[in-house]
């Protein structure tokens, strides 16, 4: 399926370089170097050889056996002083390229999926004595092909790792390029990177390490409208000037006296009783349309028992598409999942905005999504819902349909709330829902059930190991 291609302005925009995203972390690791560790061969028998020589030119006066002790305490004074400068001037960059031709920006670079991103190792040596060999071994994502080389797994710390030779003269830089497909969505670090090298004969070695990091950020497919089978023309139902004006409760303007149409809810306790009687709470009005995406990572109605992935891949790149074209249409959008950010205890939510950098912080939420849920989808509803504007529009998206959601956002919707269902369950909802607008993206469901096939039948017709 084809890519809008206003996602290229998403990874070209402004907001691109540093939005203020919850996900947004500082690299605390210094771009130099740390020396690791030292080492040096059995240097026993050569330095017995020099005092046996040296020794057996005194002894015997042989000019030969003085020229031979001299010759080897100069190679070993010249290996030592090689092997102290080996790491010296020498330094290790990488460089990311995204498909629009884009650097990295602040270690950190882009792209969607089905991308492909060009990654340059360049290796600088800038001194006048040669490197006459450099082993690196860099820290990469096991999950990602590297096109042009092989990532290894290390059974020590069980994560990737490129491991490359080099060979430079004096000021002498030398690159390497390959291609990374970008073939699943999250978060990649590359790096850090430990440098060996040392002299040239063989006699000592050192380790360092280059503690800079990068991070490759692969969004989800984003679809088109009309491949949702939105219409062109106000996706998300009727604008707000067609509908009434709601009173928000969560924007507070002031007070006044109370009036016998209030009710209890409205009366403002603290300032009645400062002033011996009754006062109400004024709203301002909610006359802006904003849309509040929440997406159900769960596949399953009892999330604890499995996952579909072709289907949660297709609710998180739904929940992008349906961001992007809010965005387009100049509505605040946010974000809300029942599952928590990778790491942490902190719960995937952004209230909606239409900051510049909103639809990035959106996308990269939905980058570091898992399809592991920490509670149902209709708890998280029915808790949330009165925290947003009370105007906002409740965008469920959802691999899965059951019961228990169906009465939440039914529930939502006689409560005054504008609630629409977009679901990639297997068939549509049987049930009516009034109130609720439906979306059964039947097309993407087919796609989905084609990928769950041919994975089944590659796991039946698996050779026996």
């Amino acid at each position: 399926m084809s890519v809008p291609p206003s996602r290229n302005s998403v990874r070209a925009s402004p907001e691109r370089s540093h939005p203020a995203s919850p996900l947004r972390q500082v690299y605390a690791g210094s771009p130099g170097r740390v020396l690791l560790d030292m080492e040096s061969a059995n240097l026993t028998p050569w330095i017995v050889l020099i005092l046996l020589s040296a020794g057996g030119s005194i002894l015997f006066e042989s000019r030969l056996l003085g020229a031979t002790a001299g010759i080897l305490s100069l190679m070993l004074a010249a290996a030592w002083v090689w092997f102290k400068l080996s790491l010296e001037a020498v330094s290790y960059e990488r460089r990311f390229t995204d498909a629009e031709g884009l650097e990295d920006v602040n270690h950190e670079t882009r792209a969607f999926l089905g991308e492909e991103v060009q990654l340059t190792l360049r290796v600088h040596n800038r001194k006048l004595l040669p490197l006459n060999w450099l082993r690196i071994a860099d820290t990469f994502p096991a999950h990602l092909e590297l096109q042009g080389a092989e990532v290894q797994v290390n059974r020590v710390t069980n994560q990737g790792e490129l491991t490359s030779f080099w060979t430079l003269g004096a000021f002498e830089t030398v690159e390497r390029n390959f291609i990374i497909p970008c073939s699943r969505r999250g978060f990649a670090t590359y790096g850090p990177a430990t440098l060996t090298s040392g002299d040239g004969f063989g006699f000592f070695t050192q380790r360092a390490r280059l503690q800079q990091e990068h991070r490759l950020i692969i969004y989800p497919r984003l679809y088109t409208a009309a491949e949702l089978g939105l219409p062109a023309k106000d996706p998300f139902g009727e604008k707000a000037s067609d509908q009434l004006i709601f009173e928000d409760p969560l924007r507070h303007a002031g007070i006044r006296e109370w009036q016998p149409d209030d009710g209890l809810r409205r009366v403002h306790w603290r300032a009645s009783a400062k002033h011996q009687h009754l006062l109400s709470r004024i709203y301002e009005p909610s006359e802006e349309p904003q849309i509040q995406i929440i997406l159900n990572v769960a596949t399953l109605e009892r999330y604890w028992e499995g996952i579909i992935e072709s289907k949660h891949e297709l609710a998180v790149s739904v929940a992008g598409t349906l961001a992007q074209i809010a965005t387009e249409a100049r509505m605040p959008a946010g974000m809300m999942a029942n599952g928590y950010l990778p790491g942490s205890d902190q719960e995937i939510r952004l209230r909606p905005g239409r900051s510049r950098g909103q639809l990035v912080q959106i996308l990269e939420l939905l980058a570091a999504v898992t399809p592991y849920a920490s509670q149902p989808i209709e708890t998280l509803l029915l808790r949330k819902a009165p925290t947003l504007p009370w105007g906002a529009t409740l965008v469920v998206v959802t691999a899965v349909t059951y019961d228990a959601l169906l009465e939440a956002t039914l529930e939502l919707a006689h409560s005054g709330r504008r609630v629409l269902l977009f679901s990639l369950a297997d068939a549509p909802p049987e049930r009516p829902l009034p109130g609720v607008v439906v979306y059964h993206l039947a097309q993407l469901v087919g796609d989905a059930l084609m990928v769950d096939e041919l994975t089944a039948t590659r796991l039946l017709t698996r050779p026996p190991l």
